[in-house]
Protein backbone atom coordinates (compact mmCIF):
# COMPACT_ATOMS: atom_id res chain seq x y z
CA UNK A 1 0.00 0.00 0.00
CA UNK A 2 1.31 3.35 -1.13
CA UNK A 3 1.94 5.39 2.12
CA UNK A 4 0.52 9.51 1.42
CA UNK A 5 2.74 12.24 1.77
CA UNK A 6 1.86 14.45 4.71
CA UNK A 7 0.82 17.28 2.54
CA UNK A 8 -1.56 14.86 0.87
CA UNK A 9 -3.04 14.06 4.66
CA UNK A 10 -3.37 17.39 5.05
CA UNK A 11 -4.89 17.85 1.68
CA UNK A 12 -7.43 14.91 1.93
CA UNK A 13 -8.04 16.79 6.05
CA UNK A 14 -9.16 20.01 4.27
CA UNK A 15 -11.15 18.88 1.99
CA UNK A 16 -13.31 16.75 4.54
CA UNK A 17 -13.36 19.98 6.80
CA UNK A 18 -15.01 22.05 3.65
CA UNK A 19 -16.95 19.13 2.03
CA UNK A 20 -18.50 18.48 6.47
CA UNK A 21 -19.30 22.53 6.74
CA UNK A 22 -20.54 22.62 3.32
CA UNK A 23 -22.79 20.33 4.28
CA UNK A 24 -23.86 21.63 7.54
CA UNK A 25 -24.26 24.99 6.25
CA UNK A 26 -26.12 23.63 3.45
CA UNK A 27 -28.47 22.31 6.48
CA UNK A 28 -28.90 25.07 8.22
CA UNK A 29 -30.00 26.99 4.73
CA UNK A 30 -32.41 24.41 4.29
CA UNK A 31 -33.80 24.75 7.68
CA UNK A 32 -33.97 27.96 7.79
CA UNK A 33 -35.79 28.58 4.11
CA UNK A 34 -38.27 25.63 5.64
CA UNK A 35 -38.44 27.70 8.69
CA UNK A 36 -39.87 30.64 6.49
CA UNK A 37 -41.92 28.53 3.44
CA UNK A 38 -45.26 29.72 3.35
CA UNK A 39 -48.22 27.58 4.60
CA UNK A 40 -50.50 26.04 2.07
CA UNK A 41 -53.70 27.75 3.70
CA UNK A 42 -55.44 28.65 0.19
CA UNK A 43 -58.90 30.23 0.29
CA UNK A 44 -60.68 27.51 0.01
CA UNK A 45 -59.64 25.98 3.10
CA UNK A 46 -61.01 28.91 4.70
CA UNK A 47 -64.14 28.73 5.67
CA UNK A 48 -67.10 30.86 6.43
CA UNK A 49 -68.61 30.22 9.73
CA UNK A 50 -72.57 29.60 9.05
CA UNK A 51 -73.65 32.39 12.06
CA UNK A 52 -72.04 35.15 9.14
CA UNK A 53 -71.97 38.15 9.87
CA UNK A 54 -71.55 37.70 13.66
CA UNK A 55 -71.66 41.65 14.50
CA UNK A 56 -74.42 43.55 12.68
CA UNK A 57 -74.38 47.68 13.34
CA UNK A 58 -78.60 47.39 12.50
CA UNK A 59 -79.75 47.94 15.88
CA UNK A 60 -77.53 49.82 17.75
CA UNK A 61 -79.14 52.77 17.55
CA UNK A 62 -76.96 55.34 15.79
CA UNK A 63 -77.58 55.98 12.34
CA UNK A 64 -75.59 55.38 9.31
CA UNK A 65 -73.28 53.49 11.80
CA UNK A 66 -70.42 51.40 9.88
CA UNK A 67 -67.51 49.11 12.40
CA UNK A 68 -65.42 47.36 11.62
CA UNK A 69 -61.26 46.56 12.47
CA UNK A 70 -61.74 44.22 15.32
CA UNK A 71 -59.21 42.75 18.05
CA UNK A 72 -60.34 39.48 19.59
CA UNK A 73 -59.23 37.91 22.83
CA UNK A 74 -60.14 34.01 23.49
CA UNK A 75 -60.81 32.71 26.61
CA UNK A 76 -57.54 32.33 28.97
CA UNK A 77 -55.98 35.65 27.54
CA UNK A 78 -58.31 37.97 29.83
CA UNK A 79 -60.55 35.70 31.17
CA UNK A 80 -62.82 32.60 30.50
CA UNK A 81 -65.29 34.95 28.25
CA UNK A 82 -64.43 35.82 24.39
CA UNK A 83 -64.32 39.53 23.70
CA UNK A 84 -64.13 41.72 20.76
CA UNK A 85 -63.04 44.99 20.37
CA UNK A 86 -64.16 47.37 17.18
CA UNK A 87 -64.86 50.78 16.53
CA UNK A 88 -67.36 52.57 14.21
CA UNK A 89 -68.89 55.92 12.88
CA UNK A 90 -72.06 57.25 12.88
CA UNK A 91 -73.60 60.10 11.41
CA UNK A 92 -76.44 62.92 12.02
CA UNK A 93 -77.26 66.20 11.87
CA UNK A 94 -74.68 67.08 14.13
CA UNK A 95 -72.18 65.48 11.83
CA UNK A 96 -69.87 62.46 12.69
CA UNK A 97 -69.22 60.26 15.83
CA UNK A 98 -66.67 58.27 16.50
CA UNK A 99 -67.37 55.07 18.49
CA UNK A 100 -65.19 52.23 20.51
CA UNK A 101 -66.77 49.42 21.49
CA UNK A 102 -66.86 46.01 23.64
CA UNK A 103 -68.22 43.18 23.09
CA UNK A 104 -68.39 39.84 24.94
CA UNK A 105 -69.02 36.22 24.00
CA UNK A 106 -69.71 32.42 25.00
CA UNK A 107 -68.71 30.66 21.87
CA UNK A 108 -66.64 33.65 19.57
CA UNK A 109 -69.92 33.73 17.79
CA UNK A 110 -72.96 35.27 19.27
CA UNK A 111 -71.96 38.73 20.83
CA UNK A 112 -73.20 41.15 23.51
CA UNK A 113 -72.27 44.78 23.50
CA UNK A 114 -70.74 45.47 27.14
CA UNK A 115 -69.36 49.21 26.29
CA UNK A 116 -69.14 51.73 24.35
CA UNK A 117 -67.33 54.86 24.33
CA UNK A 118 -67.47 58.36 21.98
CA UNK A 119 -64.69 60.25 21.41
CA UNK A 120 -61.18 59.59 19.46
CA UNK A 121 -60.70 56.31 19.34
CA UNK A 122 -60.50 54.78 16.09
CA UNK A 123 -58.92 52.01 14.55
CA UNK A 124 -56.59 50.06 17.28
CA UNK A 125 -54.77 47.25 18.28
CA UNK A 126 -54.03 45.01 21.48
CA UNK A 127 -51.04 44.40 23.17
CA UNK A 128 -50.30 41.91 26.23
CA UNK A 129 -47.36 43.84 28.09
CA UNK A 130 -47.44 41.49 31.63
CA UNK A 131 -50.09 43.19 33.82
CA UNK A 132 -51.71 45.33 31.94
CA UNK A 133 -52.83 45.81 28.23
CA UNK A 134 -51.98 48.12 25.97
CA UNK A 135 -54.54 49.91 23.20
CA UNK A 136 -52.65 51.37 20.67
CA UNK A 137 -55.37 53.56 18.70
CA UNK A 138 -55.88 55.75 15.64
CA UNK A 139 -57.23 58.86 17.58
CA UNK A 140 -59.14 61.38 15.52
CA UNK A 141 -58.56 64.71 15.90
CA UNK A 142 -61.66 65.83 15.26
CA UNK A 143 -62.33 64.90 18.53
CA UNK A 144 -59.11 67.86 19.77
CA UNK A 145 -59.93 71.13 20.81
CA UNK A 146 -56.49 72.31 18.96
CA UNK A 147 -57.73 73.80 16.31
CA UNK A 148 -54.03 74.18 14.43
CA UNK A 149 -53.48 70.55 15.25
CA UNK A 150 -56.83 69.62 13.96
CA UNK A 151 -55.29 71.29 10.49
CA UNK A 152 -51.75 69.36 10.50
CA UNK A 153 -53.09 66.34 11.54
CA UNK A 154 -56.34 64.71 10.89
CA UNK A 155 -55.48 61.49 12.65
CA UNK A 156 -52.27 60.09 14.67
CA UNK A 157 -51.80 56.96 16.82
CA UNK A 158 -51.72 57.45 20.71
CA UNK A 159 -51.71 54.45 23.39
CA UNK A 160 -53.36 54.19 26.83
CA UNK A 161 -53.25 51.58 29.01
CA UNK A 162 -55.68 49.56 31.25
CA UNK A 163 -56.31 45.96 33.25
CA UNK A 164 -59.55 45.89 33.24
CA UNK A 165 -61.01 47.57 29.99
CA UNK A 166 -63.08 49.53 31.77
CA UNK A 167 -60.31 51.86 33.74
CA UNK A 168 -57.96 53.55 31.47
CA UNK A 169 -54.73 55.42 31.64
CA UNK A 170 -54.83 59.31 30.29
CA UNK A 171 -53.36 58.63 26.30
CA UNK A 172 -49.83 59.37 25.06
CA UNK A 173 -49.30 60.10 21.68
CA UNK A 174 -46.92 58.09 19.56
CA UNK A 175 -46.84 59.11 16.02
CA UNK A 176 -47.55 61.75 13.82
CA UNK A 177 -47.59 62.16 10.13
CA UNK A 178 -44.67 64.15 9.15
CA UNK A 179 -42.67 62.55 6.50
CA UNK A 180 -43.63 63.52 2.74
CA UNK A 181 -45.17 60.28 2.05
CA UNK A 182 -46.99 59.59 5.15
CA UNK A 183 -48.59 63.10 4.22
CA UNK A 184 -49.39 62.08 0.61
CA UNK A 185 -52.94 61.95 -0.71
CA UNK A 186 -56.55 62.43 0.27
CA UNK A 187 -55.79 62.55 3.96
CA UNK A 188 -52.86 63.25 6.58
CA UNK A 189 -53.10 60.36 8.65
CA UNK A 190 -51.32 57.88 10.70
CA UNK A 191 -53.53 54.95 11.25
CA UNK A 192 -54.21 50.98 12.01
CA UNK A 193 -51.39 50.26 14.52
CA UNK A 194 -50.16 46.86 15.08
CA UNK A 195 -46.84 46.34 17.99
CA UNK A 196 -44.97 43.18 18.08
CA UNK A 197 -41.75 42.34 20.75
CA UNK A 198 -38.93 41.25 19.02
CA UNK A 199 -36.27 38.89 19.97
CA UNK A 200 -33.88 41.35 21.17
CA UNK A 201 -36.72 42.86 23.69
CA UNK A 202 -37.35 46.12 21.80
CA UNK A 203 -40.75 46.85 20.23
CA UNK A 204 -41.82 47.63 16.49
CA UNK A 205 -44.96 49.22 15.68
CA UNK A 206 -46.32 48.86 11.89
CA UNK A 207 -48.83 51.49 10.88
CA UNK A 208 -50.50 52.94 7.83
CA UNK A 209 -49.40 56.15 6.18
CA UNK A 210 -50.92 58.33 3.16
CA UNK A 211 -53.95 58.16 1.40
CA UNK A 212 -55.29 57.15 -1.74
CA UNK A 213 -59.15 58.24 -2.49
CA UNK A 214 -61.75 55.48 -3.27
CA UNK A 215 -64.09 57.61 -5.12
CA UNK A 216 -67.15 55.40 -5.85
CA UNK A 217 -67.58 54.86 -1.66
CA UNK A 218 -66.52 58.41 -0.93
CA UNK A 219 -63.95 57.85 1.32
CA UNK A 220 -60.07 57.29 2.27
CA UNK A 221 -57.67 54.01 2.38
CA UNK A 222 -53.90 53.79 3.60
CA UNK A 223 -52.08 53.77 0.87
CA UNK A 224 -48.45 53.07 2.59
CA UNK A 225 -47.21 50.05 5.44
CA UNK A 226 -44.45 52.26 7.49
CA UNK A 227 -42.91 50.97 10.70
CA UNK A 228 -41.05 52.21 13.60
CA UNK A 229 -39.01 51.09 17.08
CA UNK A 230 -38.35 51.64 20.80
CA UNK A 231 -37.13 50.34 23.87
CA UNK A 232 -40.39 50.68 25.68
CA UNK A 233 -43.83 49.79 24.35
CA UNK A 234 -44.89 53.22 25.19
CA UNK A 235 -41.89 54.92 23.14
CA UNK A 236 -40.66 56.69 22.31
CA UNK A 237 -40.57 55.16 18.58
CA UNK A 238 -38.31 55.95 16.10
CA UNK A 239 -39.54 55.69 12.88
CA UNK A 240 -37.74 53.84 9.63
CA UNK A 241 -37.54 56.62 6.90
CA UNK A 242 -39.21 54.44 4.21
CA UNK A 243 -42.19 52.18 3.96
CA UNK A 244 -41.93 48.40 4.14
CA UNK A 245 -44.68 48.22 1.30
CA UNK A 246 -45.69 50.57 -1.42
CA UNK A 247 -48.87 50.13 -3.90
CA UNK A 248 -47.44 48.81 -7.37
CA UNK A 249 -49.23 49.62 -10.57
CA UNK A 250 -48.21 46.07 -11.77
CA UNK A 251 -49.18 43.68 -8.84
CA UNK A 252 -53.70 44.06 -9.76
CA UNK A 253 -54.35 42.87 -6.27
CA UNK A 254 -51.94 46.20 -4.85
CA UNK A 255 -52.35 48.68 -7.46
CA UNK A 256 -53.46 51.42 -5.49
CA UNK A 257 -52.69 51.15 -1.41
CA UNK A 258 -51.53 48.88 0.93
CA UNK A 259 -54.48 49.16 3.65
CA UNK A 260 -53.72 47.93 7.17
CA UNK A 261 -50.77 45.14 8.52
CA UNK A 262 -51.16 42.82 11.09
CA UNK A 263 -48.16 41.01 11.66
CA UNK A 264 -47.44 37.68 13.98
CA UNK A 265 -45.29 35.17 14.65
CA UNK A 266 -44.76 32.02 12.30
CA UNK A 267 -42.33 29.13 13.57
CA UNK A 268 -38.93 31.01 13.34
CA UNK A 269 -40.02 34.09 11.01
CA UNK A 270 -42.83 36.38 10.23
CA UNK A 271 -46.35 36.22 8.94
CA UNK A 272 -48.68 39.54 7.96
CA UNK A 273 -51.95 38.96 6.97
CA UNK A 274 -52.97 42.46 5.04
CA UNK A 275 -55.84 44.37 2.82
CA UNK A 276 -54.32 45.91 -0.09
CA UNK A 277 -56.54 48.13 -2.22
CA UNK A 278 -57.05 48.25 -5.84
CA UNK A 279 -58.66 49.24 -8.82
CA UNK A 280 -60.71 46.14 -10.82
CA UNK A 281 -61.02 46.14 -14.54
CA UNK A 282 -64.50 47.40 -14.05
CA UNK A 283 -63.04 50.50 -12.49
CA UNK A 284 -64.31 49.04 -8.94
CA UNK A 285 -62.43 49.65 -5.62
CA UNK A 286 -61.60 46.45 -4.14
CA UNK A 287 -59.80 45.13 -1.48
CA UNK A 288 -58.85 41.76 -0.22
CA UNK A 289 -56.86 39.63 2.12
CA UNK A 290 -53.79 38.10 1.69
CA UNK A 291 -50.92 36.91 3.26
CA UNK A 292 -46.76 37.43 4.12
CA UNK A 293 -43.93 36.23 5.10
CA UNK A 294 -40.60 37.34 6.28
CA UNK A 295 -37.58 36.48 7.58
CA UNK A 296 -36.77 39.71 9.45
CA UNK A 297 -40.04 41.51 9.35
CA UNK A 298 -38.97 44.19 7.38
CA UNK A 299 -38.50 42.54 3.66
CA UNK A 300 -41.99 40.73 2.93
CA UNK A 301 -42.72 38.49 0.52
CA UNK A 302 -46.54 37.31 -1.28
CA UNK A 303 -47.34 33.74 -0.53
CA UNK A 304 -48.05 31.03 -2.76
CA UNK A 305 -51.76 30.45 -1.51
CA UNK A 306 -53.17 33.96 -1.98
CA UNK A 307 -55.47 35.26 -1.78
CA UNK A 308 -56.95 34.21 1.58
CA UNK A 309 -60.24 35.88 1.38
CA UNK A 310 -61.68 37.81 -1.62
CA UNK A 311 -65.17 39.72 -2.26
CA UNK A 312 -67.60 37.65 -3.17
CA UNK A 313 -71.10 38.34 -5.21
CA UNK A 314 -72.47 35.70 -4.03
CA UNK A 315 -72.05 36.68 -0.13
CA UNK A 316 -73.82 40.15 0.11
CA UNK A 317 -71.65 41.10 3.51
CA UNK A 318 -68.71 40.62 2.07
CA UNK A 319 -69.49 41.32 -1.81
CA UNK A 320 -67.36 44.70 -2.68
CA UNK A 321 -64.70 45.12 0.25
CA UNK A 322 -62.89 43.44 2.70
CA UNK A 323 -60.67 44.95 5.43
CA UNK A 324 -58.95 44.53 8.51
CA UNK A 325 -58.89 41.70 10.81
CA UNK A 326 -57.77 39.65 13.37
CA UNK A 327 -56.18 35.66 13.54
CA UNK A 328 -56.69 33.88 17.05
CA UNK A 329 -55.60 30.20 17.18
CA UNK A 330 -58.38 28.19 18.87
CA UNK A 331 -58.37 24.03 19.71
CA UNK A 332 -56.39 23.57 16.45
CA UNK A 333 -57.84 25.59 13.74
CA UNK A 334 -57.62 29.55 13.32
CA UNK A 335 -60.34 32.30 13.26
CA UNK A 336 -59.97 35.39 11.00
CA UNK A 337 -62.10 38.11 12.38
CA UNK A 338 -62.64 41.02 9.97
CA UNK A 339 -65.19 43.61 8.54
CA UNK A 340 -66.22 43.48 5.16
CA UNK A 341 -68.39 45.73 2.78
CA UNK A 342 -71.69 45.41 1.03
CA UNK A 343 -71.95 48.22 -1.80
CA UNK A 344 -69.61 51.22 -1.77
CA UNK A 345 -70.74 54.96 -1.66
CA UNK A 346 -73.79 54.54 1.45
CA UNK A 347 -72.89 50.94 1.75
CA UNK A 348 -73.20 48.74 4.79
CA UNK A 349 -70.06 47.20 6.78
CA UNK A 350 -70.24 44.29 9.05
CA UNK A 351 -67.92 41.82 11.32
CA UNK A 352 -67.63 38.35 10.36
CA UNK A 353 -65.30 35.48 10.52
CA UNK A 354 -63.98 32.69 8.90
CA UNK A 355 -62.18 29.41 10.25
CA UNK A 356 -59.02 27.31 8.87
CA UNK A 357 -58.38 23.58 10.29
CA UNK A 358 -54.90 23.49 10.77
CA UNK A 359 -54.43 19.71 10.55
CA UNK A 360 -50.92 19.79 12.06
CA UNK A 361 -49.64 22.64 10.84
CA UNK A 362 -48.10 25.65 13.41
CA UNK A 363 -50.53 28.49 14.11
CA UNK A 364 -49.85 31.57 14.09
CA UNK A 365 -48.91 33.87 17.57
CA UNK A 366 -49.25 37.44 18.70
CA UNK A 367 -45.80 38.37 19.45
CA UNK A 368 -46.08 39.72 23.45
CA UNK A 369 -45.97 39.30 26.73
CA UNK A 370 -48.25 36.85 28.69
CA UNK A 371 -50.98 38.87 31.13
CA UNK A 372 -50.21 38.19 34.64
CA UNK A 373 -53.83 38.69 36.59
CA UNK A 374 -52.54 39.87 40.35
Amino acid sequence: MRKLSLGAIVSVFFLWVLSSCSSRSAQTASNREGAFKSPNWTEDKWKDVPENPLIDPAGYGLPELVIGDPQILSPGEFDEQWHAFYHGFSHDDQGWHTWFFHSVSDNGLKWKEVFREEGEVGIQYLFCDGDRWIQYYTATTAAFADKEFRKKYHTIIRARTTTDFINWSDPVDLIYPDMPLEREGSGIEARNPCVIQLPDGRYRMYYSGGMVYLKDAGYGEPKYIFCAEADNPLGPFVKRTEPVLAPDARLPYRNYGCGGFKVFGYKQGYMAFYNPIYIDAEDKSRSEIRMLTSKDGLKWKEADCNPIVQPNPDIPWRSAIIYQLDVVPWNNTLMMYFNAREGWRGGAERIGAVRLELNGDAPVVKLKKPFKKK
